[in-house]
């Protein structure tokens, strides 16, 4: 017998592997098929913002998105995060966060796309109704 599936998603970066997690949820089966097997180490998209985290908690991920950061827990997030390459140090502008905080539900993160990305795909791989095609 073969495998059916309601949603075929082709993409397995933030917004594919998102959007299997949300299909899964509502109990919609679906197949991810990504190229890549391995994360680009490059820092893009490292704004998290206040509504996307909310959408981590709610996946039961938002604690291990935090941990997954690469700068300092302590460190602000201000307007500009600038790194030399992914492996030095970084600077960035004064804290801006606390402004908006009495706003959202949770707090802002700054962290690379491929950290993000490790996080989701680990969700994943746990979650019912998802098969996953990396490579």
């Amino acid at each position: 017998m073969k495998n059916t599936h309601h949603v075929i998603i082709v993409g397995g970066g933030p917004v594919g592997l998102a959007l299997a997690l949300t299909l899964s949820a509502r109990d919609i089966s679906c197949a991810l098929i990504e190229a890549r097997t391995e994360m680009h180490r490059i820092p893009k998209g490292q704004n998290l913002t206040q509504r996307t985290l909310e959408h981590f908690y709610f996946w039961g991920i938002a604690d291990k998105l935090r941990r997954a950061r690469v700068m300092p827990p302590d460190a602000p997030i201000g307007e500009i995060t600038a790194y030399g390459d992914l492996a030095s140090d970084y600077w960035h502008a004064p804290r801006g966060r606390e402004l908006v905080r009495p706003f959202y539900f949770q707090d802002n993160e700054r962290l690379p796309q491929y950290r993000m990305e490790e996080v989701l795909r680990d969700k994943l791989v746990q979650t019912p109704n998802v098969e996953a095609r990396f490579g």
